[in-house]
């Protein structure tokens, strides 16, 4: 009996210890995780790709606020805020939409900043690659309707902040 009431009293010192001592633990990044577009979401029609996307109600980003980072085809690389329109993250249809309307309103900006104007595609000959433009982000190569996104990586760092960065095909 005396070794079962021992047994109680340590276990009940040990929840009173535990019950007062704060525990404050790093956060740990996350794993990237790779959100798969298959074949592709083409950024200048996104509409017809969303009804054929598999799953789009499924939660992708688990998080309600993320940076964007678009880096091709730019030659200063655009970060932007984007924020779920649900508490829970971002759905797969929800991503494809703002990763869509991101891209557009990047090169809108690049239009409205740049000296050097986007040559005409049909001005192009036949080099039809976009030319380089000065504004803002410094776009080359591509037209908007060039790209296709094939894949997102999001990322979670230590200190909360989610990334999403993006694999553009061409």
């Amino acid at each position: 009996m005396s070794l079962f009431a021992l047994l109680a009293v340590a276990i009940g010192v040990a929840w009173w210890w535990l019950s007062r001592v704060r525990v404050t633990t790093v956060p740990t990044a996350l794993m990237p995780t790779r959100i798969v577009f298959t074949g592709g979401i083409h950024l200048a029609d996104h509409t017809k790709a969303l009804a054929h996307l598999r799953n789009p109600e499924e939660i992708v980003i688990p998080f309600e606020h993320a940076l964007l980072v678009i880096d091709y085809p730019l030659t200063h690389t655009a970060t932007l805020e984007l924020d779920a329109p649900v508490s829970v993250g971002f759905t797969r249809a929800e991503l494809v939409k703002q990763v869509a309307e991101a891209y557009a309103q990047v090169y809108e900006a690049e239009e409205e900043t740049a000296v050097t104007k986007t040559v005409p595609l049909e001005e192009r000959g036949t080099f039809r690659n976009r030319n380089r433009t000065d504004g803002v982000y410094g776009i080359w190569g591509h037209d908007l309707e060039d790209l296709v996104v094939t894949a997102a990586h999001w990322t979670r760092t230590h200190d909360g902040k989610v990334t999403i960065e993006l694999h553009v095909d061409s």
